[in-house]
């Protein structure tokens, strides 16, 4: 299935408001690409003091390393999470993207909706949240055939298993030997009394003529 998708822009850089010294050297390894060091670094914060940036952060970083569930869990904490509306929009929109990337719809939607609820001046989210639909709508016909043909399967597949009618088997003679000479001898004397029933009544047949 194509999917009519332009470029899903997603705010992977890190937030830098951060006062613990844990997710500072978490962004210095982001912005280096060290994604498995930085994501030693958020969860270390995580550990001590778990916040909304330090999820957020770690949530860019999981996205980067293309852990699906786990980011999306960190995106979803740092959601639950977060006071400030920018933090909260640029997560919704990063989950939403990456659910997006990933053929997830409905959630995308959700995330997307959500988001746009707290930004409606958000031209991107829009954007974003009209492809996905977009992509949705595309998307049923496709799965409303595959449905219907993994309907038919089955009752294709239970015609074959059915056993077809068996041909009724010749019933064998049960007659023994001598019972069945004694059949044949009162087969062959009827024959012959009404033979000569025959030539009683019509005489005798013509002798064939002789050939010159």
């Amino acid at each position: 299935m194509k999917l009519i998708i332009t470029i899903l822009i997603s705010f992977l850089c890190v937030y830098a408001y951060a006062q613990d010294g844990d997710v500072v050297k978490g962004n210095r390894y982001y912005k280096e690409g060290n994604y498995e060091k930085a994501e030693e670094s958020y969860r270390k914060a995580l550990e001590k003091k778990p916040t909304p940036v330090a999820g957020y952060n770690l949530g860019n970083t999981l996205y980067k390393r293309e852990e699906i569930d786990k980011a999306i869990k960190a995106f979803d904490e740092a959601i639950a999470a977060a006071d400030d509306p920018a933090l909260k929009i640029k997560a919704l929109y990063n989950k939403a993207v990456l659910l997006h990337k990933n053929n997830r719809l409905p959630e995308a939607i959700a995330a997307y909706k959500q988001a746009l609820r707290l930004s409606p001046d958000d031209d991107e989210v829009r954007k974003n949240l009209q492809i996905a639909l977009r992509a949705q709508k595309q998307q049923q016909p496709e799965e409303k055939k595959k449905n219907q043909k993994q309907q038919q399967q089955p009752k294709e597949e239970k015609k074959k298993e059915q056993p077809k009618p068996q041909q009724p088997k010749p019933q064998k003679s049960k007659l023994t030997k001598k019972q069945a000479e004694q059949y044949l001898k009162a087969l062959e004397q009827k024959e012959k009394e009404l033979q000569e029933k025959v030539q009683k009544k019509t005489g005798a047949p013509n002798q064939p003529e002789k050939d010159w």
